[in-house]
């Protein structure tokens, strides 16, 4: 039974998802940051899947078993404290074929923390990415996707690129499965990177909704021709189109 307290949560989480998805200021990113991947230039019917906030031990593999079925790889953007605590749903990442990102080690908002701070929280994960996968990571996203120069600055610093994307439903707000699957169909075109979650920042995550999206997502979009990549062949596959 929900109480008044979480109904009124939940339709809080939904407007804000539906302000926030109509806004869609990613769709405007490549005018605020051309230092920032957003998507990729490419006339080939082709996306890129990424999940951030992972590894969780229940989302994960129901995601992975679901890309696996259709042999598609996808771009998984890990915290550095879900590597340390499901070591082995990381290798399982890495096994399987897919790109691992850095999505800092305790998912914390940039911005506001110094130099140091901000170092400590990317170059932590990058040695437990390595240490527990033996995958040498090179795009970072941003948690929340927050970002400054001074951020950029120092990403790049570390060795990463930059990467958010130009198709977020959402999904941890959870505004219902059937939202989510119509947001990515409405906005998806080639070149696109799509933004979900297979795991979050919270004691209590459910991404069931974006579970049973995916599976959505998948059929429809095989259906009409697309292929899926990893972000980092995505860009590949963008460079060979342009020269």
């Amino acid at each position: 039974m929900f109480n008044g307290t979480q109904l009124t949560r939940g339709r809080w989480h939904t407007l804000m998802s539906d302000v926030s998805h109509a806004l869609a200021l990613e769709r405007f990113g490549p005018r605020l940051a051309q230092r920032i991947l957003w998507r990729v230039e490419t006339a080939e019917r082709v996306v890129a899947l990424s999940f951030d906030d992972g590894p969780h031990p229940q989302f994960t593999p129901a995601i992975l078993e679901l890309l696996s079925a259709h042999g598609i790889p996808a771009t998984f953007f890990v915290i550095g404290r879900g590597v340390r605590r499901h070591p082995q749903l990381a290798q399982r990442l890495a096994q399987a074929g897919h790109e691992l990102g850095n999505h800092t080690l305790n998912h914390r908002m940039l911005p506001f923390l110094q130099e140091k701070f901000v170092r400590h929280e990317i170059l932590q994960t990058d040695h437990l990415i390595r240490e527990v996968t033996g995958y040498n990571p090179k795009l970072m996203r941003p948690p929340m996707g927050l970002f400054t120069r001074r951020i950029v600055d120092v990403i790049e610093a570390c060795g990463y690129g930059t990467v958010l994307g130009d198709v977020y439903p959402r999904d941890p707000h959870m505004p219902g499965r059937d939202k989510i699957h119509r947001r990515v169909m409405a906005r998806v075109r080639p070149g696109s990177i799509i933004i979900l979650h297979d795991g979050g920042n919270t004691e209590h995550v459910d991404r069931s909704q974006t579970v049973w999206a995916v599976r959505q997502i998948v059929n429809d979009l095989l259906q009409e021709g697309y292929r899926f990549a990893t972000i980092s062949d995505l860009v590949r596959l963008g460079a060979q189109t342009t020269c």
